[in-house]
């Protein structure tokens, strides 16, 4: 497989734009952390982590408009989304296993206490977000699936 000159300046143009991430705030190259205030909670996040998901989300939307623009023709910018796309579903997956974990926690108290009834988390805004995660991930993963078929025809044909 012969990769041309405009597919490095492509990976190299979005491999730009994330590093850009690093350079532009000031915050992290004094802590090398990022806080996160969620209502009363602070998540304090290393920066090579939010940078392994904001490059990670560059090269899925820079490759995905790559892909559709050429019509699944370009077999490395086709592997190139594949493989963030694998890692935009992973990303999510723990996302989805956050959320699941925080909207389980009840926002009632039973009286008495131990009285061992069933306790439901009604009226909790996290149920939303659990929702939406998951049809986010339902689409990419359909995405995938659409992308590695179309791919997988295209590359047959040329061979």
């Amino acid at each position: 497989m012969k990769i041309n000159k405009k597919e490095i300046y492509a990976f190299l143009f979005a491999l730009t734009i994330s590093l850009g991430f690093l350079i532009v705030p000031s915050d992290f190259s004094s802590r090398g952390v990022i806080d996160i205030n969620i209502h009363d909670t602070y998540y304090v996040v290393p920066a090579l982590q939010m940078f392994g998901v904001y490059a990670t989300l560059i090269f899925f939307i820079f490759y995905l408009i790559r892909m559709l623009w050429r019509n699944f023709k370009n077999l490395t910018a086709n592997i190139i989304f594949i493989i963030s796309n694998i890692v935009m579903i992973l990303i999510f997956t723990f996302l989805i296993s956050l959320v699941n974990s925080i909207r389980e926690i009840s926002g009632t108290t039973e009286y008495p206490p131990l009285s061992g009834g069933i306790v439901e988390n009604t009226g909790n805004g996290w149920n939303n977000a659990y929702y939406i995660l998951l049809i986010i991930q339902l689409i990419l993963i359909i995405l995938l699936v659409i992308s590695g078929i179309k791919t997988g025809l295209n590359h047959k044909r040329t061979e």
